[in-house]
């Protein structure tokens, strides 16, 4: 004796099958937007942790908040920047910064200061290792004082992490593309 085939199975099973060849064929047809990679002039959206090469964290982007580069600008270190060009949203890319791809070891800003204006400034000498607030009024800058001899003072406006090998792990959080001004 045959089986007897439901009709309403076998108008949904006609049904489904309708709907998954639609399916596919769609896929094949428009498979959806093309991922888009970070190129001159986006706005990219990101967090990022810095770190010594002893593992040591110097920077990072705050819990829930998210860093923005517009590519081209030239606003954030060059090695950070040329990391950023062709990564896509939630990729994350490790990458190890030479100084001269982040923060070379200026010796023009190594300053040596009579130590008799120091004092007067600041009201005492201050000791190997202080760090000192300079400002001219409209900027100011911290230094490390490097020495202290009986007539003079030099200190170090390099920034911590100037002269060192840095690595940075970036993770894109979103795109905007070719929505930065001023890009060049």
């Amino acid at each position: 004796m045959a089986k007897k085939i439901n009709p309403m199975l076998a108008i949904v099973g006609g049904l489904f099958a309708v709907l998954l060849l639609f399916a596919v064929i769609s896929v094949i047809l428009y498979p959806g937007p093309a991922i888009s990679e970070a190129a001159e002039g986006d706005t990219l959206n990101l967090f990022y942790r810095g770190t010594y090469d002893n593992g040591t964290v110097f920077d990072y982007t705050e819990e829930g908040q998210t860093y923005e580069v517009i590519l081209g600008q030239h606003n954030v270190i060059s090695g950070f920047e040329d990391a950023l060009y062709g990564m896509k949203v939630n990729e994350t890319k490790v990458v190890k910064l030479t100084p001269d791809q982040a923060y070379p070891h200026n010796p023009d800003l190594i300053q040596t200061f009579n130590k008799t204006e120091i004092i007067e400034s600041l009201g005492s000498v201050p000791e190997v290792g202080a760090e000192i607030i300079a400002s001219n009024g409209l900027y100011s800058t911290k230094g490390i004082v490097k020495e202290v001899t009986p007539t003079t003072v030099v200190i170090d406006f390099n920034r911590e992490v100037a002269g060192q090998n840095l690595t940075f792990e970036i993770t894109v959080v979103e795109i905007h593309k070719g929505s930065g001004e001023g890009a060049h």
